[in-house]
């Protein structure tokens, strides 16, 4: 199986028709499937979340806030 990542820009002719034919092939289930990648910030907030990398603890709502200057 191959991954492809792609950037159309669907207000092209090419990526209109392009776009046609991906909705087609997913459509009729012909064997194309299409995979939500996430961006490269996206996993990097996914990493620091994990790893607790500039997280805040905090006791309750209050002193959330407290903490956030908010």
């Amino acid at each position: 199986m191959t991954n492809i990542a792609l950037k159309i820009n669907e207000r092209t002719k090419a990526g209109k028709t392009l776009l046609s034919l991906i909705n087609i092939f997913t459509s009729e289930n012909k064997g194309v499937e299409i995979c939500d990648i996430p961006n490269f910030e996206t996993v990097k907030a996914m990493y620091d979340a994990e790893n607790k990398i500039g997280t805040t603890k905090a006791k309750n709502s209050k002193d959330l806030f407290n903490k956030l200057d908010i």
